[in-house]
């Protein structure tokens, strides 16, 4: 039997692979990748080290220890995928996507977020514990958009900041309850509250900063000035909960003189090259996610090296 001929020109292959390539890289995209890894996964293994630095416990990495980043990641995921079912009809007003479009693209959040809840649950299989504080957080990050913010954005939208913010807060919080789970040992909410919170400023301060210098709507509708005070409030929250966790955790003298500098240069750095009117557009090299990862490789360093 002779072959059949491919009426498939070259060009229309290429065509072809050049959808399907952005068609994953949009997929990709949406999902905390990319320059939000290592963050990611830096405040996790910071967070358990930490925890495992106080405590007196030494952490054996195993497959487990996969499941609880994959669901640290996951956990991100959903709190994505629920902030743009929230924005749909923003993003994609009656003028520009028609309502079947729409239709379908909420069909595909929804099933992506049910997909993500039962792969929670299977990862966290036997971590009581883990599993309670991962449908906590995933709960909160629900609740904030489609409760929260349907009660009290009409009077002002800050009114729903202790929702938005608090459920962030409560997935770096998943990790002291995947590591207690794992090192059937309890710490002291004290603790908790400090190494999350040291997690959660330099998300807040990713989260109020990536936009600065920019046309995009700031969170919370503020206005530059407000943003500004907001990363400053952020700073120096972090340059108190880093100095308390040092101490807390018995790091050396080095990395807590690091811990108190660190923020202050941010401080110093954020407020004489903050952008003006006249600024060229673009967002500023102190924005973004570099004070994160100047927090975790200090952290790393303190912990990991005598």
């Amino acid at each position: 039997m002779s072959p059949r001929v491919s009426l498939a020109t070259p060009d229309a292959h290429r065509g072809r692979l050049a959808t399907t390539a952005a068609a994953v890289g949009n997929a990709l995209g949406r999902m905390p990748l990319a320059s939000e890894a290592v963050p990611i996964a830096g405040a996790f293994v910071c967070s358990l080290l930490l925890y495992g630095r106080i405590a007196g416990v030494a952490f054996e990495p195993g497959w487990r220890l996969l499941a609880g980043l994959a669901s640290f990641f996951l956990l991100f995921v959903q709190l994505r995928l629920i902030d743009d079912l929230d924005d749909l009809e923003r993003d994609y007003p009656a003028w520009r996507a028609p309502s079947a479009w729409r239709a379908a693209r909420r069909t595909r959040l929804v099933a992506s977020l049910a997909a993500g809840a039962l792969l929670l649950a299977v990862l966290n299989i036997g971590m009581k514990h883990a599993w309670a504080a991962a449908a906590a957080a995933a709960a909160l990050a629900f609740a904030a958009p489609f409760g929260c913010k349907r009660l009290f954005a009409t009077m002002h939208p800050l009114l729903c900041l202790p929702a938005f913010e608090g459920a962030p807060f409560a997935i770096f919080t998943y990790a002291y309850f995947f590591w207690r789970d794992m090192a059937a040992r309890e710490l002291n909410s004290f603790v908790v509250v400090c190494v999350a919170g040291s997690m959660w400023t330099g998300y807040e301060f990713w989260k109020f900063s990536r936009k600065v210098g920019t046309t995009a709507p700031q969170p919370y509708h503020l206005p530059a000035r407000g943003i500004r005070l907001a990363l400053n409030a952020f700073l120096i929250l972090a340059l108190g909960i880093n100095v308390s966790l040092s101490r807390l955790a018995g790091l050396s003298l080095t990395y807590s003189i690091y811990a108190a500098t660190l923020p202050l240069v941010w401080l110093v750095w954020l407020n004489a090259s903050w952008p003006g009117p006249a600024s060229r557009p673009g967002r500023p090299r102190w924005a973004g996610t570099r004070f994160v990862v100047a927090v975790e490789l200090g952290l790393l360093a303190g912990l990991l090296l005598k």
